[in-house]
């Protein structure tokens, strides 16, 4: 980023080589944002053999049904066509690409990649409906999760390495705990050589920032079905435990379909996909993802500091965005949790 200073530049490399795996993750929106559901994902065209149909997140949909054509995608082409069809499709949402490293847009998109044996993959699949609750329930991100389980298994992923977390009464419920448990499984039991994949449908939000480190003064969280009792999962912890904890020679792609998404994970590298980005692309393919200027202001001020929503909304016949009184009931919540749980190690 031209904003960057070159003692910035240095500052900003030393702190991305902190990860040592290589992360990719595919957000539904940006920060500020919220993400949509859609009422039959099959107008967007994905094919009937992908999923259960029926309602789903709208950064799912507009993905699926691209990865699933017999076509080889490089990033910039898969993001240029999935904000074109959001944007036919009358979403506001702008999805973006981060990366813990700076990616080539012209580089293959792939979910694991082609040297990874199939008994050397594992993914996490998260989908909250909030069943029961008295506001905020969700339509689309138990099947958002039956999607992502079917593509990725038809893409090398052991059926018998996949953990799924659902509030449909049968799976393992996506509790906070269960959650960061999961997500802690994913990454600590990885070595070198592995391919994992992570996906989460469900409501997002953001939070008051407590620490200093986000230049906004929010955090963006993760909403666990019982959030209520005991709140919501930060950026900053899923970053500290879940990607520097990554070894060398891993891969994790992960898809982050929910609200406030956009440096969730807090990647070093993003690209938002702005209408400018096809032309940008257009003109130099090879372009590669810039830095993340929220990445550096705030690690530089916590570097003494020990990481895809589907539809945040309504499930209705046509766009929606996250419930504004339940965000706004999240945030108070969340924000009165974290507070007291800030210093909090070892949570799960």
């Amino acid at each position: 980023d031209p904003l960057l200073s070159r003692t910035s530049f240095a500052r900003h490399k030393k702190m991305a080589e902190e990860i040592k795996a290589k992360v990719w993750m595919v957000s539904g929106c940006m920060d500020e944002q919220t993400s949509a559901d859609v009422s039959d994902v099959m107008s967007f065209g994905l094919p009937a053999d992908v999923g259960p149909g029926g309602a789903g997140g709208a950064c799912t949909s507009a993905m699926a049904q691209k990865i699933t054509q017999p076509r080889p995608w490089v990033w910039g082409n898969l993001l240029t066509e999935m904000r074109q069809d959001l944007v036919q499709k009358k979403y506001t949402q702008i999805p973006q690409l981060s990366s813990s490293y700076n990616l080539k847009l012209d580089e293959p998109v792939k979910l694991k990649p082609d040297e990874v044996p199939i008994n050397r993959t594992k993914a996490l699949l998260i989908g909250i409906n909030y069943v029961g609750h008295k506001q905020g329930v969700l339509s689309g991100c138990h099947n958002d999760v039956e999607t992502w389980r079917s593509i990725i298994t038809k893409h090398g992923f052991n059926p018998q390495g996949i953990t799924v977390l659902k509030d449909d009464g049968q799976s393992t419920p996506p509790t906070k705990k269960n959650i960061e448990q999961a997500m802690l499984a994913l990454a600590r039991g990885a070595t070198a050589g592995d391919a994992l994949f992570m996906q989460y449908s469900g409501h997002g939000s953001q939070i008051k920032d407590t620490s200093g480190d986000e230049a906004s003064g929010f955090d963006q969280v993760l909403v666990p079905m019982d959030y209520q009792g005991s709140g919501v999962i930060v950026d900053d912890w899923i970053f500290d435990t879940v990607v520097k904890s990554l070894p060398e020679g891993v891969t994790l792609f992960a898809v982050m379909d929910c609200c406030h998404s956009g440096s969730i994970m807090d990647l070093p590298f993003s690209i938002t996909v702005t209408p400018q980005f096809a032309q940008q692309f257009q003109a130099n393919p090879h372009m590669a993802l810039p830095q993340n200027v929220k990445f550096l202001h705030k690690h530089k001020k916590r570097i003494a500091v020990v990481v895809t929503a589907g539809a945040a909304g309504c499930c209705v016949a046509g766009p929606m965005g996250c419930l504004a009184a339940m965000c706004a009931a999240m945030c108070g919540m969340a924000a009165h949790d974290q507070m007291q749980k800030q210093n909090e190690a070892g949570r799960v």
